[in-house]
Parts: structure tokens; sequence; C-alpha cells
């Protein structure tokens, strides 16, 4: 790591060491907030119905002051619905809400109810409830401060036609005025204290909205990657946008790798997009210790007295006081920690369960990657096998021919060796050769029976045996099949020539439930109780042979009575 940007093991075990740290900030940045759209503003039905129903209280009540005996004061009437038609249209007016536009158009009502309460007989007139719309509205879309106003002018409103219509307002105007700022009071707090409510409901949803879109993209992503740096790098990005909640400035969060009896960092920081790589002995963090022995999330308050020096200095030196540790096991084997830190009191519970449900998709992508490498050797293993069994039951036969024919050979030559014999068996390595590698590659539909007749007059004279043949006819098999079932006909040929003691085998190939393969001789035969089974890798080469074309292998034979081998097709 470069010297210019050090990283202390200590400041690596809770990730508190600055906003250079891998994770950062948790929550939603200003550059987060830049990058999403604008929040869409309401649309003219919403602003209608928003409005609807003041404006029918509004319409009712300033109609009302028409009904008999009528407006005693017709002057102070038309100045209320001059001012009324104001307010309307200042509301038609202006586009959106301009800054104190609600205050405003509250104000000039206040003063329109007052006129209209003066001209129907004063405060008694039982219109004193309309300056509560006002309050209503402020408390639903104004500020606290608004509303502090808009309550202060309806209780001022309340005075002023108290002293002009009423000779002796006294006792009874102090009464209405407690009693109209109780309500007011009421509506406001209860108003602003139900919107506080929806506007944090409103939020958490939107945040968990983003966390499960976060989720479903990282879910996709997972399935790509194909290596597990790449998959803890991306859960430490996870766990830093996702466990924990925006704007809490005193949480971290990483990802520790366990590494035997170590814990190993290896990340990527954010903003300078450096490798961070260190380690240091689990011992040092009895935390993570009990959180991987146990493989469940251990969270609490940091004791610096019961952590190693390294954990003590950092614990010190950076205030950390709470801690919750996650496991991430996948199929139960330990391969890290999930680490959520805080300065400032516990983890919250629900970081934690988010975490939880981040370790869980950490050890699902884990689990799948060590599934792909396992089937990935698997294959490679098989293969492997495959050109053995290739190179075994063919170009080897050969090659042991002519090696035992040759092995008695002196400077002087082979005086009793037949080089045309010598020849084709060379010929017929290459053959097996090229054979060997078209069954490696793509091999084309065959009759089984006609080439198992002519591994029979090829193989039968050579190794000094009579082959009797029952075959059924037109038996067309896939290229691969035909390859593998040549392949145990030859190596049961070769068995009878060498252990069997007889110069006669019969080779069946039969239908009927389904297509039987039976090569059978009347030699010496053994015990099949007591041989293995195993013994040699062409017993071996066969069976697994068989069960490559999906065939049954089956072997029968005692002692002085012959051996049958069999295969049939499922």
């Amino acid at each position: 790591m470069p010297e210019s940007e050090p990283l202390t093991v200590t400041s690596a075990i809770t990730g508190l060491s600055g906003t250079t740290g891998i994770t950062g900030v948790i929550g939603m940045t200003g550059a987060d907030k830049a990058g999403m759209p604008a929040e869409p503003g309401p649309t003219r039905r919403e602003i209608v119905l928003r409005r609807a129903p003041f404006t029918l209280v509004v319409l009712i009540g300033q109609l009302s002051a028409l009904w008999p005996p009528g407006p005693t004061n017709m002057a102070a009437f038309m100045v209320s619905t001059i001012l009324l038609l104001g307010v309307g249209g200042l509301l038609l007016w202006t586009k959106g809400d301009t800054p104190h536009g609600w205050l405003l158009r509250a104000g000039i009502y206040v003063v329109s109810v007052s006129f209209l309460m003066l001209a129907t007989g004063g405060a008694s007139s039982g219109l004193g409830l309309l300056l509560l719309v006002p309050v209503v509205g402020i408390a639903l879309y104004g500020s606290p401060r608004e509303t502090g106003l808009v309550v202060g002018f309806v209780l001022a409103s309340i005075l002023v036609v108290s002293l002009c219509s009423e000779a002796d307002p006294g006792t009874l105007t102090s009464r209405r005025l407690l009693l109209t700022a109780g309500i007011a009071a009421m509506l406001s707090i209860g108003i602003h204290a139900l919107r506080r409510q929806l506007e944090f409901s409103n939020a958490r949803t939107a945040q968990l909205l983003r966390q499960e879109r976060d989720v479903n993209a990282a879910a996709r992503q997972l399935t790509l990657l194909s290596d597990p740096p790449a998959i803890t790098a991306l859960g430490t990005d996870l766990v830093a946008r996702m466990a924990l909640p925006g704007g809490d400035e005193h949480l971290r969060a990483t990802y520790l790798r366990v590494d035997g009896e170590m814990l190993v960092m290896d990340a990527e920081l954010r903003r300078t997009g450096k490798r961070v790589k260190d380690s240091w002995r689990l011992e040092e963090h009895p935390w993570i210790r009990d959180a991987i022995r146990m493989k469940q999330p251990v969270e609490g308050p940091l004791e610096p007295d019961l952590a190693g020096p390294a954990v003590r200095e950092v614990l010190e030196s950076t205030g950390v006081t709470h801690g919750a540790w996650v496991p991430v096991c996948p199929d139960g084997t330990p391969h890290g920690v999930l680490v959520l830190a805080s300065v400032a009191g516990p983890v919250p519970h629900e970081c934690i369960e988010r975490a939880v449900a981040l370790g869980h998709l950490l050890e699902l992508a884990l689990a799948n990657w060590a599934a792909h490498e396992k089937l990935e050797q698997q294959a490679t293993t098989e293969e492997r096998r495959r050109i053995a069994r290739e190179l075994h039951d063919g170009l080897a036969h050969e090659l042991a021919f002519i090696a035992s024919k040759t092995r008695g050979w002196t400077s002087d030559g082979p005086p009793t060796v037949d080089v045309d014999e010598i020849s084709g068996a060379a010929d017929r390595a290459l053959d097996e050769a090229r054979r060997a590698m078209t069954v490696l590659s793509v091999p084309e539909t065959q009759s089984l029976d006609r080439a198992i007749a002519r591994i029979a007059q090829d193989l039968g004279p050579r190794l000094g045996i009579a082959v009797e043949l029952d075959l059924a006819e037109d038996v067309d098999m896939p290229g691969e099949v035909t390859e593998n079932v040549l392949r145990i006909v030859r190596e049961a040929l070769t068995n009878v020539a060498i252990h069997s003691g007889t110069n006669m085998v019969r080779v069946r190939l039969e239908r009927g439930d389904g297509l039987r393969l039976v090569i059978e001789d009347d030699g010496c035969g053994f015990d099949v109780e007591t041989r293995s089974r195993w013994e040699g890798l062409g017993l071996l080469s066969m069976e697994e042979r068989a069960a490559a074309v999906g065939a049954d292998f089956r072997v029968d034979s005692s002692p002085r009575h012959g051996t049958r081998v069999e295969l049939a097709f499922r």
C-alpha cells in the first residue's frame, strides 16, 4: 500500500478511520440526491381536490350571511365579499406556492371573515368558526411558524371584532379568545404531528423501495460474479448502502474475510480507487471470534479491556462504543463477517436485520460459486478419465502387442518375427489414435451391429480366438455410445484371450424389452464373490463406459464354468 495513504490494522477493524474509508459516510450523500430525479409536483386534479373542501366551506359561510334576517351592515358584507374574491383570484393567478403564499392568502381571508362577522352582528354571529379554515389549511400545507402566525391573526381578528361590535366585551371576549386559541392550538399541533408521521412513513417507504431495488440489482450482479473477492467487494458496498439508515454520520460498515485464525481486509477505497490490504489475528477481536464460533449475529458494547492491543487502541482513539457482527457462512463454513460499528450508542436493530439479510445473500452467492467450481473440477476429472479409457482400451493394446513381439529382438535382427504382423499392429495403433481423437470430438451416428462385426473380424484372428456372432441388424446408435460399446467388446475379447484358456467366444446383440449385448465363453472362469470387481483397470473401465451410456453392466462367472459379460440398456 502506498505510504501516502496509510491504513492501520486498528482502523480496518471497525472501518471508522474517516470518510476516506472503504464505506465512507453511510446514507445518501448530496451527490446521490443530486442524481435522483426530482419529485413530481401535484397534478391539476390533485390541486382541485385539495382545495375543494376549503372552498365549499368558505362559500357556504359567505352565503349563510344572506339568510334571514340578512346582513345588518351591507357595506361590511360587500367588503368581505370583495376580499374573498381577491383570495380566489390569488389562487387562480399564482402558479404553485410561492414563499409565504399560503400565509398571504390566509391573512386576507381572516380580514374577509372579520368584515363578514361585523356585517352579521359581530363576534356573537356564529361565523367565527370560519376562522378555523385557514388554521387547518396552513397546518396541513404550511410550516409550524406559518401556522402560529395564522393563529395570531385569528385571535387578533376576534379581539378587533369583539371590541367593534360589543358595548362591553370584557369577560366574554377573554373567554372567546382563550377557547379559540385552545381549539386552534389543538388542531395545529395534531395536524402537524400527523404530518410528521406521514412524512416519516413516506420517507421510510421510499427508503425500503430503494433498498429493494438495490437488492434486486445486487442479486442480478451476484449471478454474474466469478470469484469470492468480487462477491465480497459487492457485499461491502451493499452493507454500506442498505444495511444502515441514511444520513447517520455515526455508523460504519465493512466486510472482513476469515482466513484460518486471521481476519483479512481486502477492499478498495471508494474515493481514491486504491486497494487496501491488511490482516490481524482473530483473537484480537473477541466479538468477531464469538460470532464465527456460534455462527450467529453478535451485538453489544465494545469493552476495551476485553479486546487485544490493536482493537483497544482504535476504540480509545475513535470513540467507538458499540458494534454488531454478522457471520457469513456459506454451506456452514465461515467465510467472513459483516461488521457494523457505532460511535453514538447501540447499532439499531433494524440495521442488524438488514445486515443479516444481506449476509444470507452473500452466503448464497458464495455457495453458488463453490458449486460451480466443484462442477468444473468434476468435469475436468471426468474428461481426464475418459481420455485415459480411450488410450487404455485402444492405443495401449496395440502398443503392448508390438512390445511383446519385439521384446526378444537382438542386434542381429528379429529372425522369428513377422514384420508384416508388426507393421499391421503399428497401423492399427495409428488407427486407434485417430479413433480416440474422433471420439473425443463429436462422433457421428454409427451402426452398432456392423461396428461389432468389424471389431470381431479384426481382433479375433490377431488374438487367436474364434468369435461367434449373433447380432440384431440395423441397430443405429449415437457415435459416442457406439464407441463406448466397442471399447467394452474389445476389452472383453482381450480378457477371453488372456485369462479364459479357451479359444471360443460368443457375442450376441439382441432386442427385447431393451437392447442387450452378451459376451460369453466356456473357459476357466473365476469366483466373482472372492475376486475384487475392481481388479485391473479393464473391468473398471468397462463398468464406467457402461454407466456413461446409460447401461447396466454385469459379470457372471464361476470356476470351470466360463464367464458371461452382459450390457443391458435401460
